[in-house]
């Protein structure tokens, strides 16, 4: 079999043979090959069939079909995504210290974010003149504090509700999921790929992971990821406590906190007034997705 190289990227070589064109992946870490076998004992649906190849200089490299990114991704990436999902889903038991140790660290998470940014704010305004980055803090603090409330009252639901169940869901997520992760054949027939990071965790994680990714832009009219969550729960719908805590993960107002300790370390006030900015129009898209999702939510209830 012919093989020449036609093109090098940092992990990935593709390879142009007689019987069609290949990629070979260089894999970072043993925990990444893990994760690849993982997914494949468990014969996942959706994960792309690979080759192993023999561990050269301390790496491990796999080979599979070299694939183009599937045409409108949005139209079925959440279906699939959902029955990767669904074939690995199991309940396992937890117990009230690990919910109550859960709450109180994510509880004083939230206390700790409220008292720096108020005294953060505070000492902003007592000054002559602030920094465009201070100046950023202190308009948008009311928005920041009322996510902040939303977040903790996600919280507290998830407890109360998790004191009764004491159950989880888990499954064995993919852990990078993007359009880009999202392949097909010629024929139309639809994979995943670089699964090195999958894991087993709840499975509203890897909708955390898309997101939180996807959301940090510009301010925009985010219906889309509206039916996207939407078209996932037709195949595997969250139970109210994953809700919840994915509500929780995704508002994350202690980034705020983050980003006020980096500029005082850093000084760079062009640099993190813009970081500020993309931070909180992700918050502002983000609290559009979480409004509309839960009204369409209620709407279909009334209407059932």
């Amino acid at each position: 079999m012919m093989m020449q190289t036609v093109q090098q990227h940092k992990n990935v070589e593709r390879w142009k043979t007689t019987n069609g064109t290949y990629a070979l992946k260089r894999v970072k870490s043993l925990a990444h090959w893990q994760a690849i076998e993982q997914a494949h004992r468990l014969r996942i649906p959706l994960a792309i069939p690979i080759y192993e190849t023999k561990k050269r200089d301390g790496q491990w490299y796999y080979i599979m079909p070299w694939l183009k990114e599937k045409t409108d991704p949005g139209s079925s990436f959440f279906h699939d995504l959902a029955r990767w999902h669904k074939h690995s889903l199991k309940e396992i038991q937890t117990t009230e210290t690990e919910i109550e140790r859960y709450y109180e660290e994510s509880k004083l998470s939230l206390e700790d974010a409220k008292k720096t940014l108020t005294h953060y704010i505070e000492t902003c305004e007592k000054q002559w003149y602030m920094s465009p980055f201070q100046l950023q803090c202190c308009t948008h603090f009311l928005d920041i504090m009322r996510a902040i409330t939303f977040s903790e009252h996600t919280l507290n639901e998830w407890r109360e509700r998790m004191r009764e169940k004491k159950t989880v869901r888990i499954c064995y997520i993919h852990g990078r999921p993007s359009f880009q992760h999202y392949v097909e054949r010629d024929d139309g027939t639809s994979y995943f790929i670089s699964f090195e990071q999958a894991r087993w965790a709840p499975p509203f994680h890897d909708l955390l992971l898309f997101f939180r990714q996807y959301l940090q832009t510009y301010p925009m009219t985010c219906d889309d990821a509206v039916q996207w969550l939407s078209q996932y729960e037709q195949t595997l719908a969250l139970e109210e406590d994953e809700r919840l805590l994915f509500f929780h993960l995704l508002v994350d107002p202690y980034r705020f906190v983050r980003l006020i300790h980096r500029y005082e370390q850093q000084r760079h006030h062009r640099q993190m007034t813009a970081v500020w900015q993309r931070a909180y129009w992700q918050m502002k898209n983000i609290e559009y997705v979480i409004g509309k999702w839960e009204e369409e939510k209620q709407t279909n209830q009334i209407q059932s």
